[in-house]
């Protein structure tokens, strides 16, 4: 009897699904987050570079205003006006908000001094120096990428984990990763055009575990968040990033998305309205706007991950980063299929976009 219930046991283990985990987190007030108010770093900047009008208290009432007129003006941080990028965007917004504070800098003779200061600027923001983290972010991440258990699993839940990053940004968001000690891909998705279907992007190493298998930024999509291609340009770069890390694409092994941001309604709720499960994490906010279908994660640790994720999208609250890796690893890295707390019924498949609409 005792050989027919091992028999029947493996056989229901061969039959539980195993899955592909893919997490993706929005960057900005959710990995990482300025160490201090972005006006008193301008304003601290301006009076070092010899600007002693610029007060704290002034550069704030223009930097909100300044930022909305070039966003207007130039969309997309300039990306399709002749001779314009990033870095030229900003140096414009910084040098516009500083002779509004004195009018006086407008002219020719300060040109050098406002160009230096909004390259400064820029590169600051660009690096680890103008930014803390969600507390131990790069080793939590590279943890629950490159996790291996302590014991030997024959059947594991999760067959691969995929980690990427889908930011409204411009193009630094790679960069600053980099700079904060993560191992970042240089796969990204690329158009130039919102009518372009296609994309390109740097190849990575064939055969090589990054910490972070992709970039999503809005700078390069043509659109921004809440918009849905940004989730679909995720689905597309992990299914690469599938096939560059391992050789091959098993178009069988079903997909379990979660999308972790610090926003409602920019990531939260369209994530969800993609198909993907979502997680608000409040690292770094103190106040949301209230929403019914938020359910605390806190309360559900005990659930396994596939269990909580399979089947219809939810919408979930988590304080730490920490909390939330922790969860992934033990109650999903950690538990075989088969077993007692492996959902083995979901018949959810990762529905990747065909092309862009």
């Amino acid at each position: 009897m005792r050989g027919i219930l091992q028999a029947a046991r493996a056989a229901n283990i061969s039959r539980a699904p195993r899955y592909n985990l893919l997490v993706c987190f929005d960057a900005f007030e959710t990995l990482y987050a300025p160490k201090e108010p972005v006006h008193k770093t301008y304003g601290q900047f301006a009076r070092d570079n010899g600007l002693q009008h610029a007060s704290d208290d002034v550069v704030a009432v223009y930097l909100h205003d300044r930022i909305t007129t070039a966003a207007k003006e130039y969309p997309n941080y300039g990306k399709h006006v002749k001779g314009m990028d990033p870095e030229a965007w900003w140096t414009k917004v910084i040098k516009n908000i500083f002779v509004d504070v004195e009018p006086s800098l407008s002219d020719a003779a300060h040109k050098e001094q406002l160009d230096d200061l909004g390259r400064r600027l820029f590169y600051h923001f660009s690096t680890r120096d103008a930014y803390r983290i969600a507390f131990n972010m790069p080793k939590l991440l590279q943890s629950l990428k490159h996790h291996k258990c302590n014991s030997t699993l024959d059947n594991p839940s999760i067959d691969h984990v995929v980690l990427g990053v889908i930011s409204n940004s411009d193009d630094r968001v790679s960069g600053i990763l980099s700079s904060l000690g993560l191992d970042v891909s240089p796969l990204r998705f690329q158009r130039e055009s919102k009518q372009d279907t296609h994309f390109e992007s740097a190849r990575p190493v064939d055969g090589k575990s990054y910490d972070i298998d992709f970039t999503v930024m809005s700078y390069d999509v043509e659109e921004s968040k809440p918009h849905k291609v940004m989730w679909q340009a995720g689905e597309m770069l992990a299914r690469r990033a599938v096939a560059h890390e391992l050789g091959k694409f098993d178009e069988n092994v079903p997909w379990l998305k979660l999308y972790v941001g610090d926003d409602i309604k920019k990531d939260v709720a369209p994530a969800w309205g993609c198909g993907w499960n979502a997680v608000l994490l409040k690292e770094f906010i103190t106040v949301h706007p209230p929403d019914q279908r938020l359910e605390s994660l806190e309360e559900l640790l005990t659930m396994p991950v596939t269990q909580l994720l399979a089947g219809q999208p939810r919408m979930f609250t988590v304080d730490k980063l920490e909390t939330l890796v922790e969860w992934i690893v033990k109650r999903g890295l950690e538990i075989p299929a088969g077993s007692k707390d492996a959902n083995a019924n979901s018949e959810e498949r990762f529905k990747l976009a065909k092309e862009i609409k």
